[in-house]
């Protein structure tokens, strides 16, 4: 008879892959919760935050929703998504945008070659801007085989680190 496992009953499974997530615009705390515990999950080392996006912490649909996932990951505040995404270049991470866009590839196509990465995800309705989209190469996507045209930012990065995590420890 199979009997279900707590994940830590399970142990620890360190991933190769050095993923740091940036976050330039979020409305919902509820998007941010699911958000903080999926990076949680696959490995995430830091968040890169806006204060705009970090006020959504304060809210109680975000503490629901994270699970206390906040208290385990690294967040950092930034105020220019420029500034930081040059950083995080110079850096030595591989810039990845999380984006459908008309020079975009389907994530699962896609050979992740560097494991120093860091993954920009977009606003719920809006995306990522213009000029994010033009400071990073590549802009990744998913493909969708139904009829809806869009899924949530939260399922969309799992998703991504998922193809990610994929790659990185194999």
């Amino acid at each position: 008879m199979s009997q279900q496992l707590e994940h830590h009953q399970v142990g620890h499974i360190p991933t190769k892959a050095k993923l740091t997530l940036v976050i330039p615009e979020l409305s919902s705390p509820a998007n941010l919760g699911s958000i903080f515990r999926i990076a949680d999950a696959f490995g995430v080392q830091c968040i890169f935050l806006t204060k705009n996006v970090q006020q959504l912490m304060q809210s109680n649909r975000f503490k629901r929703t994270s699970r206390s996932t906040e208290q385990y990951l690294s967040t950092k505040l930034y105020s220019s998504t420029e500034n930081l995404l040059k950083q995080l270049q110079d850096s030595g991470s591989h810039l990845v945008a999380l984006e459908l866009t008309n020079k975009s590839q389907d994530i699962s196509t896609y050979h992740f070659k560097n494991p120093n990465m860091a993954l920009i995800i977009g606003h719920e309705k809006m995306g990522l801007s213009e000029d994010i989209l033009e400071q990073i190469k590549p802009h990744l996507h998913i493909n969708m085989y139904g009829n809806n045209s869009s899924l949530n930012v939260a399922q969309c990065l799992g998703i991504a680190l998922y193809e990610i995590s994929k790659q990185s420890n194999a």
